[in-house]
């Protein structure tokens, strides 16, 4: 078990996250959104209090440059995005359901699949309270050995004595940029999983576990991957969270969705948060299902989050 932090009196516990994966730009109609689930789950956690930084890469390129710039002005560190003379700045065609559910065309050959474990971020990924991944960088074998050496990195600590960093998964699986293989090993490497119930239903049926319910195809990910904390998104119903001890339901927050982009990244990060702050898990999941249900209230993936503003959304 990764060790947990005292309890915080407020909301926002300050820690040091580091994402690895894509930073793109979601492309909207005629509007660009900066984002890619790793850099807006770094920038929910700056939002939430934490130091965060991230380990991706962009090309050379005025997309590149405004991520930079952008990122920056998020307050993320952006001293470990690298660049890239040879790939362009990753992109992603967005468009909205009749529910404000997005649909994706990625663009392949993008800089963020080239990203490398450069000595720095091995050093940084060492001394980190969390490192956070998932699956749409690894479609690419460079990078995806990249985020497993970091990984290992991010591991070494236990085996030295001290407490490891948590690792988290974000699933976030996106066809046709994932493969059983990739599941299976970010399984094998992760102490905290995340994912949403179509996710759900894939893992299950690439596990061979179709025969299980719900509840024990989830107690079957924790002992079989010895997983700490699974948790389930229900999108308005709210999230499970599963330990081999505890199970939790909790209930959505009604809300009057202008678009989900980058909901489910603060979802993420308002539970590792609150998580590694040591809250009983039905408060780790209501504060998360607030956190998510507040930004898809929000335009772009990455709107501010306060103390107050979430007060407001939670009493109206």
């Amino acid at each position: 078990m990764f060790l947990k932090q005292t309890t915080c009196t407020d909301h926002f516990f300050p820690t040091d996250v580091v994402a690895t994966g894509e930073v793109l730009w979601d492309v909207i109609g005629a509007a660009k959104h900066l984002g890619g689930a790793p850099f807006n789950f770094a920038v929910h956690c700056h939002h939430l209090g934490a130091r965060s930084a991230i380990v991706s890469r962009v090309g050379q390129d005025e997309l590149g440059d405004e991520i930079m710039a952008r990122a920056r002005d998020l307050g993320v560190d952006t001293s470990l995005i690298q660049h890239d003379s040879e790939h362009p700045t990753g992109q992603v065609r967005v468009t909205l359901d009749a529910r404000g559910q997005p649909e994706f065309d990625i663009c392949t050959g993008a800089a963020y699949d080239y990203l490398a474990a450069s000595p720095a971020a091995i050093e940084r990924v060492h001394t980190a309270d969390v490192v956070c991944f998932g699956t749409l960088a690894q479609r690419c074998p460079v990078a995806r050995q990249s985020i497993a050496t970091l990984l290992e990195a991010a591991s070494l600590r236990q085996a030295q004595g001290s407490a490891h960093a948590l690792l988290v998964c974000d699933l976030n699986l996106r066809p046709p940029h994932h493969s059983v293989e990739v599941v299976r090993d970010s399984l094998a490497r992760c102490h905290l999983l995340k994912l949403n119930g179509d996710e759900l239903r894939v893992v299950q049926g690439m596990l061979g576990r179709d025969g299980l319910d719900e509840d024990a195809f989830l107690l079957y990910l924790l002992d079989a991957y010895k997983i700490e904390l699974v948790c389930v998104t229900l999108d308005a119903r709210g999230c499970i969270l599963r330990t081999l001890e505890e199970r939790v339901a909790a209930p959505g927050y009604p809300c009057r969705v202008v678009d989900t982009v980058g909901s489910g990244d603060a979802f993420t990060a308002a539970l590792v948060v609150k998580y590694l702050a040591g809250w009983p898990l039905a408060e780790v999941a209501d504060f998360a299902n607030l956190v998510g249900a507040y930004v898809a209230t929000q335009h772009g993936a990455t709107p501010p989050i306060t103390p107050d503003a979430l007060r407001d959304f939670a009493n109206k």
